[in-house]
Formats: structure tokens, sequence, C-alpha cells
């Protein structure tokens, strides 16, 4: 048995790239990273969407692509939620690690609000066009308005994370 404090403990996994091992705190740290800058493009994505259809002269097709964009920034964000809620489901930090940890779990979370969100809404609004009425247009109204809840919360804690883990971006 090694004598060496720098020893890499055996609960070490390989980085993907091929570099050295990475203890299980800096795994979670990177999926915590990840799940940041995932967050502030998936609101960046949909503020651009919002600004796009309020111009009169957009034409459907660029809507249509941003909406893609947004669409694919919502996968990769609840992608990177799920690669966080995973890695860090044993991990309990201590010490000056506490900080970071805290924010990236609220930041999970919110994540994962956002996600559930704007599925639901998706649903909702596909049958609202094809069951039209007046309960489920202010139901839609309602899961909209749940939805842009969702939105500011995880734009407010990936802005937290990333205060507290400047490196992340």
């Amino acid at each position: 048995m090694p004598k060496s404090s720098s020893a890499v403990p055996s609960s070490a996994v390989a980085d993907s790239a091929g570099d050295a091992p990475l203890v299980p705190l800096d795994v979670l740290r990177s999926r915590g990273d990840w799940l940041a800058r995932a967050a502030r493009e998936a609101v960046r994505q949909h503020q651009r969407c919002a600004e796009l259809s309020e111009r009169p002269d957009i034409d459907p097709r660029e809507l249509s692509g941003a909406l893609d964009l947004a669409a694919a920034a919502d996968r990769q964000l609840g992608e990177a939620a799920e690669a966080y809620a995973k890695t860090g489901a044993k991990l309990s930090p201590d010490g000056d690690e506490r900080g970071w940890w805290h924010h990236a779990n609220g930041l999970w979370l919110a994540a994962r609000e956002h996600v559930r969100r704007h599925s639901l809404g998706d649903r909702l609004a596909k049958r609202v066009g094809t069951e039209p009425s007046r309960d489920r247009l202010t139901e839609l109204h309602v899961e909209f308005a749940l939805e842009a809840s969702a939105m500011l919360s995880l734009q407010q804690a990936a802005d937290t994370y990333c205060k507290a883990r400047p490196a992340a971006v």
C-alpha cells in the first residue's frame, strides 16, 4: 500500500478524455458546471424566442429554427440535470465545498422544475389545439405563467451558482 498522501483514491473515475482520474467530488463539480452552462443557454434561447415572436416582420422559418434551438437547449438541460443527479446521489461535500454544492443542488431543482413545466405546457398546448375550450385556455394560461416562473427561477439559480463558481462559465 502506498504511503504517499497524493495517491488517487480507489473511488476515482477516469476522465472521458483519458486524462488523470478524477475523484467523485471533481466529477460532481464538473457536472454542476455543465448544468449551469446548460441552464444559461436554455434561458438565453427562450429569451431569444420571446424577442423574435414580438417582431411583426419575423419569417416563420426563422422563428421555427429558434424554437428548435430552444428545444435542443432544454434537452441538454435535462441531460445535464440527470447527470448531476446520478453523480451527486451519494455525495455530500464538507468544508469549503459545501457552498457551491448547495447552489448546485438549488440549480438542479430549478432545472428539473423548468424541464417539467415546459413539458407540461407543451402537452397542454397540443391538447388545446385539438380540444379548444374556455377552460382549456384558462388552464393553458396558468401553465404558461408557471412555466415563466420556472424559467425565472432557473435563471436566478444559474446566476447564483456562477457567482459561487466563476470558473463554471
